[in-house]
């Protein structure tokens, strides 16, 4: 959905900011109005609160994660990196260097970071997570494995055990944050009747007529329309929410949609463009672009204001997204990045016939100095990779060569 914002107020981490502050990735709360159309509206107000900032006090690349405050920020295939981290992955980041971490928490309290981002070594620490511990004699709690101590603030109203809270502070010498806000984080504060939306993680789970997205109880009833795709819902089901609050802050739902994982992924030259249409071409893949598409330039030109207008034939870019039934890939993200000579695709591996294979309708092939990679990252003959490949999502990046690309790496991903 895309909302006008310029007559909002910009908050970020509770001062006031810019509309060019905010960055692709970041988890943000608006409040305004929606249009008829459903899919554009007015904001009045922008809210963006960074879920962790600190030093990162350790990586784990086999697990896809990184430590920061005693939290663990968990890494996906959609993870945005600020420009800044090279390898834009978990392999740019070292530990000393303090970020900021935006994303959502999964049930198990970790975040699922959507980007990460360098921060000021004078930045105030920050952290949010669920309060466990707690000891009103001590003045402290525990989030996760962060003892906070609140001895010298005023105690949140709702302060208790496993309601969430952002915390802000300085570090003492034993390791323990000691707070100089604590802000109890529960509904989004909306008033009864007011209409909302929210996407997440399933954090608590009661049933499918009652369960917590990020903080947000969430109830459902008969009249409640659930597109699913199949899938189950419970803990760490990541879902769209819309609906009306009541009295108590509850959101319930009248739709109730499970997210669509962006598998997806073309990187490469643009070969033509239409924003009359939203449509794109990349290495020969068909991208449809819509109102939830997500635009970003980390090209030399950073226009802060990017849109499919200002894409180009020839213009590097990676298009992030879903496959759909039509072999198009309609595109979460459209990201303008500085040219390199080699193109990527991930998708579903099909016509799998060594030494070749097809992503998203491109021909891969391979040869002698293709580096075969499978599940877990462990290197894989070349027999075995097309045994595991057929099917699964792989990804591959090489050099276009005609309208074939002859792969360095195939990598199937977990």
């Amino acid at each position: 959905m895309e909302f006008g914002t310029s007559a909002a107020q910009i908050r970020i981490d509770d001062q006031p900011g810019t509309e060019g502050q905010l960055r692709v990735g970041q988890i943000v709360t608006i409040k305004g109005t929606v249009d008829a159309d459903g899919s554009t509206g007015t904001a009045t107000q922008v809210t963006f609160d960074a879920d962790l900032r600190g030093a990162v006090s350790g990586i784990d690349t086999s697990g896809q994660d990184f430590t920061v405050l005693g939290q663990t920020a968990r890494i996906t295939d959609d993870t945005l990196f600020d420009e800044s981290i090279q390898p834009a992955s978990l392999g740019g980041l070292h530990v000393g260097t303090v970020v900021q971490v935006s994303g959502t928490m999964n049930s198990v309290g970790e975040i699922v970071a959507s980007r990460v981002d360098v921060a000021d070594a004078s930045a105030t620490l920050q952290v949010k997570g669920a309060v466990a511990s707690l000891d009103t004699s001590a003045h402290t709690f525990r989030i996760n494995s962060l003892i906070v101590d609140y001895g010298t603030v005023a105690p949140a109203d709702g302060l208790a055990n496993m309601r969430t809270v952002l915390v802000r502070g300085t570090l003492s010498s034993q390791g323990a944050l000691l707070a100089t806000r604590i802000q109890v984080v529960g509904s989004l504060g909306a008033a009864a009747n007011e209409t909302g939306r929210i996407e997440g993680l399933i954090t608590a789970f009661v049933s499918n007529n009652d369960f917590t997205v990020d903080g947000q109880r969430v109830t459902t009833d008969a009249t409640t329309q659930l597109d699913l795709g199949g899938v189950a819902l419970g803990l760490d089901v990541p879902v769209k929410v819309r609906g009306t609050f009541n009295a108590s802050g509850v959101l319930a739902a009248n739709r109730v949609e499970v997210s669509t994982k962006a598998l997806a992924l073309v990187r490469g030259l643009v070969n033509d463009v239409s924003s009359a249409t939203g449509k794109l071409t990349v290495l020969g893949v068909a991208v449809d672009t819509n109102a939830a598409t997500s635009f970003e330039d980390r090209s030399n030109l950073h226009l802060r204001t990017f849109r499919l207008a200002d894409v180009r034939t020839g213009d590097y870019v990676e298009v992030r997204g879903a496959s759909a039934a039509n072999g198009h890939l309609v595109a979460t993200l459209v990201e303008r990045e500085q040219a390199e000579g080699r193109s990527y695709v991930q998708g579903s591996a099909r016509d799998v016939a060594p030494p070749n294979f097809s992503v998203l309708g491109v021909s891969v092939t391979t040869d002698g100095q293709t580096l075969f990679v499978g599940l877990g990252g462990q290197a894989r003959a070349a027999a075995q990779f097309f045994v595991e490949a057929s099917g699964q999502i792989v990804t591959a990046r090489g050099t276009l060569v005609g309208d074939v690309l002859l792969a360095e790496q195939v990598q199937i991903r977990d």
